[in-house]
């Protein structure tokens, strides 16, 4: 979905440059994975690898660039059952710039998983695969007055929830489709509740795509739930505030995080805009 003529042109500049884009996002990926037998651990490299693999990628007619922000403490979120879990791991957000000033941006949150050892196996949280499936009403934060902020998502697309699960400790090339250098696989939380619930074999998921082509396809726009979705936004801009990309205003979510050294919680934001032609 494009709102404006130009995010659309700026889709297909990205695609024309899909072979560079996709070999930078190989290098980053794989570079997180192999050898890696900690989620935490891969959660902090692909933020890193990815940043360092996309910012300020030359791409002809576009300026790129990929910032991020990784803190150790987890978004923790209240439930109508009064239950409490993680919100994610990960929120992966590309936002287009247009010469209006204006942006249009899409965004998808993603738990890490790592498969356990030896196996294809990943272990889902229930609590936490139901947030992501169904999106039930959650408090996370509170607004100048002191009262709970809730929101109440209601997704356009699949992927909104997704997760991103890959092999723990895999070896150099070892795929899991070769077809496509994938080590793991970014299946949306409604398929993983469908398969799973509780537990799921990676290797025996349809539909889905490898970790390079579903970031890839974020990046031109295929997938992403766009900021066009008011709560949604809202959601992105508090998570901003979360990990300090935006201002945080005093204790708006001292009781919905978690410190932890073992696990955290990162942005990645991939921007790109039409470049300015020098005047002659």
């Amino acid at each position: 979905m494009f709102i404006n003529d130009e995010a659309k042109t700026i889709s297909t500049l990205l695609r024309i440059n899909s072979r560079k884009i996709k070999s930078r996002l190989y290098n980053a990926f794989e570079n997180s994975i192999v050898g890696c037998n900690r989620e935490v651990q891969f959660l902090q490299d692909i933020t890193a690898n990815i940043s360092s693999n996309l910012n300020n990628l030359n791409i002809s007619g576009l300026s790129f660039s990929c910032r991020t922000s990784k803190i150790h403490q987890k978004p923790i979120v209240s439930l109508p059952s009064g239950k409490r879990c993680e919100l994610g791991d990960l929120l992966a957000v590309v936002k287009y710039q247009l010469s209006s000033g204006d942006l249009e941006a899409k965004s998808i949150i993603y738990q890490v998983k790592l498969a356990q050892v030896s196996s294809f196996t990943c272990t889902i949280n229930q609590t936490q695969l139901d947030l992501l499936t169904n999106w039930p009403p959650f408090s996370f934060g509170r607004d100048s007055n002191g009262g709970l902020v809730t929101y109440n998502i209601r997704p356009y697309t699949l992927e909104f929830g997704s997760f991103m699960l890959e092999q723990r400790n895999p070896s150099l090339g070892n795929y899991l489709d070769r077809k496509y250098r994938s080590y793991g696989i970014c299946p949306f939380a409604i398929l993983v509740n469908r398969i799973g619930p509780s537990t799921v074999d990676i290797t025996r998921f349809p539909y889905t795509k490898g970790d390079v082509h579903n970031f890839f396809s974020h990046i031109i726009f295929e997938i992403g739930e766009h900021h066009i979705n008011n709560p949604v936004k809202n959601l992105v801009d508090a998570l901003y505030r979360y990990v300090g990309l935006s201002p945080d205003p005093p204790d708006e979510f001292s009781e919905y995080r978690e410190d932890t050294e073992d696990d955290g919680f990162a942005v990645i934001e991939i921007k790109a805009a039409i470049e300015e032609q020098p005047r002659v």
